[in-house]
This record gives C-alpha cells, sequence and structure tokens, in this order.
C-alpha cells in the first residue's frame, strides 16, 4: 500500500490546520511502516495512540476555528467527528484487547481513506468560512494552544 504523500488538493488553506493534516499523514505513514517492518504490537500500538492522541487534538483545534469563523455546519462537522473518534476507538481497543482480533491492513485501510476522503469532503466545505480570518483564527489557534498546554501541566 503506497504511502499518503502531501498533495496540494488536501490543503484547506489554513495553516494550524494544514499542519496538523500532514502530522496525522506522518502518523498513518509510520504506523504503515511500523507494520510493514514487522516492529511488533508494541510499536504498533505505541504509533496508534499518537494518531488517536493528535486526531483527539485536531479536532478540538479545527472545531473551535470552525466555530469562530461561523461555519453553518459545524454541528454536522462534530458528529462526523464524534463517528470517526468511535471508529478510531474501536480500532485501538481490538488492538489492545488481542492484537489478532484486528487486521493491519483494515487500520491502514480506514486511516488513508478516512483521512484523505475527510479533508477533501467533509473539511474543504468549512474553507471559504475561514478565508480573510486570519486575525480570528490566530487568536483562537493561540487560546487553543494554551488551553491544551495547561491541560497538560
Amino acid at each position: 500500500m503506497p504511502h499518503i504523500k502531501w498533495t496540494n488538493d488536501l490543503s484547506v488553506g489554513i495553516q494550524a490546520i494544514d499542519i496538523d493534516h500532514k502530522l496525522l499523514i506522518s502518523l498513518i505513514n509510520q504506523l504503515q511502516d511500523s507494520i510493514e517492518e514487522g516492529l511488533g504490537d508494541k510499536t504498533i500500538g505505541s504509533v496508534l495512540n499518537a494518531l488517536l492522541d493528535y486526531t483527539f487534538y485536531h479536532f478540538g483545534r479545527e472545531e473551535l476555528m470552525m466555530q469562530v469563523c461561523g461555519f453553518p455546519d459545524l454541528e454536522q462537522h462534530k458528529k462526523i467527528h464524534e463517528k470517526l473518534k468511535e471508529n478510531l476507538l474501536d480500532i485501538q481497543n481490538r488492538f489492545l484487547g488481542d492484537h489478532a482480533a484486528i487486521e493491519e491492513k483494515e487500520i491502514l485501510d480506514f486511516m488513508n481513506n478516512w483521512l484523505t476522503e475527510h479533508i477533501k469532503g467533509t473539511d474543504a466545505k468549512y474553507a471559504p468560512y475561514m478565508e480573510n480570518k486570519e486575525g480570528a483564527l490566530e487568536k483562537a489557534n493561540t487560546e487553543f494552544t494554551d488551553q491544551m498546554a495547561g491541560d497538560v501541566t
């Protein structure tokens, strides 16, 4: 299975969100490398945990930015995020419960398809609402980052 490559059609035009998406792509590619190289369940589990943690972090940032820009379909987008989180948690729980109970290809196929389809389809819809709102987006991003840093300490 080929790695996901960042292309301009994956960009939503918002720097912080594009950086998040690039990092998620990197984590999915690391997961694929770990699986293909047979690095073992501990490594795969560690990468899977990082992917889940960053996905949840990203969704929080993205939802706040959509809210600040008055995206009218925010609640629907949040529902899609919740479903994706449930799917990711299900994969993680099945993996943790019995590594053999889940096919590695299933994990990779889901993550590859989910990320690229979500960005190109669902995320692309909010991009026009964020145009020319750099100040509001930067403020929301700073507040979110500060809040998350406060949650860690």
